[in-house]
């Protein structure tokens, strides 16, 4: 596997050196995808920029900062399918690489104990990289992040919550971001367990409940780390949940159950919790069995066993709850805002919903309202053909 992906990066770049526009191209401080997502070929030009500058220089630590970002931020084919697979180490195992390299040339740097942590998948045992890191950069927000999440996943609260004080402290997070979590918290019941899938609304969901002492009630599980086994069984104690009888990751059948039934098997154990899952979480977590038990209520599928009025609790939700005015206008300086647009893009179903809802009632005004701000999302996410699947039978209907 490591040799084919290898194999494929290497085709790629090949391809994109010889077009005339790579010339052009400059190296450029490469991100984390949650903070600033680009195009493919973005960082298969950078790979190649990226290692220019570490051929006239073998010891500039921030080009193998940059170099290795690059590298892990690169699709190769194989490696994101959602398998059992690819929970492992596969893609870090193709990146080992670049970090012994960084041990040879830039030695105890910073860059180096970051990018050890990194390509450790959060591995306890190199923490010390983590903490290093931490300590030679203190002002550097992305060891911060990581800090938060380590000690999230430890079950240190009190660390946790010390870490989200110092990473507001540097003010880097995306302010739209933290709206779109913002709605999505204030739209759950009281005492609410929320299964998140994704890293960003997981992030912001940490950062508004600890630094903003936003809805404590809410206890979030994100799917992913519910696959790792230490962190699974304290989170099912400290909720009195019944532990599974079986590791999601000892092979593909056991992932997939895991996948399939992971939400009922909260449900049934969740001392009468309400459960709501973020939209943001995936096929087939929502799927049979309990696909007609989730119900749309905004920015989230809230779980029941008996029908209910889903649409007066989702009309509740968007026009007496949630703060859309950034959906609007937006005017901060947020390098994360095409994240935020693509986080944005959740709001459809639920305003299509209540879109077409109004229309059925005769209320042609708040109906234009709601396909108009849909449409300004999707514009601006660049969704247009989403927007129509959405709304196109509206509009013919009209």
């Amino acid at each position: 596997m490591m040799k084919s992906s290898l194999a494929a990066l290497a085709v790629a770049i090949v391809t994109l050196m010889t077009s005339p526009n790579l010339s052009a191209q400059v190296p450029e401080k490469i991100y984390g995808k949650n903070k600033i997502l680009k195009p493919n070929e973005y960082y298969l030009q950078q790979i190649t920029l990226w290692k220019t500058v570490l051929d006239s220089n073998r010891r500039n630590a921030n080009a193998w900062l940059n170099y290795y970002r690059a590298h892990r931020n690169a699709y190769v084919k194989g490696e994101e399918d959602n398998s059992q697979k690819s929970k492992g180490n596969t893609r870090f195992n193709r990146l080992k690489s670049i970090v012994d390299d960084m041990e040879t040339y830039v030695p105890d740097t910073y860059e180096l104990h970051f990018v050890r942590w990194l390509n450790g998948n959060n591995n306890p045992t190199l923490f010390p990289s983590l903490d290093k890191a931490h300590r030679l950069m203190p002002q550097n927000p992305e060891p911060l992040l990581a800090l938060i999440l380590y000690y999230e996943i430890q079950g240190n609260y009190a660390a946790r919550n010390t870490s989200i004080e110092q990473y507001y402290a540097l003010g880097d997070y995306s302010p739209g971001l933290l709206n779109y979590s913002y709605n999505l918290l204030a739209g759950l019941d009281s005492n609410a367990i929320i299964f998140t899938e994704g890293d960003k609304d997981t992030e912001a969901i940490l950062l508004l409940q600890e630094g903003k002492k936003f809805r404590q009630d809410v206890r979030m599980l994100n799917v992913n780390l519910l696959l790792m086994n230490d962190y699974r069984e304290r989170v099912f104690r400290e909720l009195s949940i019944e532990q599974l009888p079986y590791n999601p990751l000892t092979n593909e059948e056991t992932y997939e159950k895991f996948r399939r039934s992971i939400v009922e098997h909260v449900v049934r154990n969740s001392k009468q919790r309400p459960v709501h899952t973020s939209v943001t979480v995936s096929s087939p977590y929502y799927t049979t069995p309990i696909e007609n038990k989730l119900y749309l209520t905004g920015l989230s599928h809230k779980y029941s066993d008996k029908p209910f009025d889903a649409m007066a609790l989702l009309k509740f939700n968007i026009e007496r709850l949630y703060a859309l005015d950034y959906l609007r206008v937006y005017f901060p300086i947020d390098i994360s805002i095409d994240n935020m647009h693509s986080m944005n893009a959740n709001y459809l179903p639920a305003f299509a919903a209540l879109s077409a809802d109004y229309r059925k009632s005769g209320n042609t005004t708040q109906a234009e309202y709601y396909q108009n701000l849909a449409q300004t999302i999707a514009t601006a996410a660049n969704l247009r053909e989403e927007f129509e699947a959405y709304f196109g039978k509206q509009k013919n209907d009209k």
